[in-house]
């Protein structure tokens, strides 16, 4: 799984540009009320990151939150506020992590399931299933093969932020997006790093749900069309774990 290691300092400058938060979060936000999420139920984000979205629904009243990155730069940006909001972080990677007490809910947005290797795919949607308890409900969203595919097409990205270069390079395969994303500061500092995005159709997802024991409840794109378009970029799901 993609680390963000050396880039984990540029997360928030460059996150808005990939992700609407306030689109994902008014889609969590309405999945709870519809599917009932309780104040006090215990939630998990999978791949927090700096946690925003675990602050984020901390202000709406949410008691019980942990977030889980593999990520430890992330993990430390994060760490203090998280400390005094009384939110629980986890610097593991998910497919290791084997809580003694089971979760609510459990979130996975913002790219993260396509960060997933395809030979790991099975044991992530297993463990998912594993640390939630019965009639638990996980929250996630996927790229699209089509949205992915046309990424890799336009070989190079560049965008400027304030002061700040940033660069996409892509290169597609069969089975992934590499995506060689980079920083340029104006006194001439650059980092860089490799991250990878595998490719999943909608059809493999839901029978990977189907055998670990999830009822797709609700099933939308980005994260509000009922119907899929062709500039759709992602699939979001709300699923059921029945067994």
């Amino acid at each position: 799984m993609n680390s963000y290691s050396e880039i984990a300092a540029y997360y928030s400058k460059f996150s808005s540009l990939l992700f609407n938060r306030k689109d994902i979060f008014r889609f969590i936000e309405k999945s709870f009320l519809n599917f009932e999420i309780k104040k006090d139920y215990k939630i998990l984000d999978i791949g927090c990151a700096n946690a925003k979205l675990l602050f984020l629904l901390k202000r709406r009243g949410f008691e019980k939150l942990y977030g889980i990155d593999i990520s430890s730069e992330m993990i430390k940006l994060a760490f203090k506020k998280a400390v005094l909001k009384g939110i629980k972080l986890y610097n593991l990677d998910f497919l290791n992590f084997f809580p003694r007490k089971k979760f609510d809910v459990a979130l996975c947005t913002m790219d993260v399931t396509n960060h997933i290797p395809n030979e790991k795919i099975f044991d992530f949607f297993k463990n998912a299933s594993t640390i939630l308890k019965k009639n638990g409900i996980l929250i996630f969203d996927i790229n699209t093969k089509e949205y992915l595919q046309k990424l890799g097409k336009r070989r190079f990205v560049v965008k400027k932020i304030e002061d700040t270069l940033l660069s996409w390079k892509f290169s597609l395969s069969s089975k992934y997006l590499k995506i060689n994303f980079s920083v340029k500061e104006k006194n001439g500092e650059k980092v860089s790093e490799d991250i990878y995005q595998f490719i999943y159709d909608e059809e493999f997802i839901e029978n990977t749900l189907k055998e670990y024991g999830f009822e797709v409840l609700k099933k939308v794109y980005d994260y509000r069309m009922p119907f899929k378009i062709k500039f759709s970029s992602k699939v979001c799901y709300v699923c059921k774990k029945i067994w």
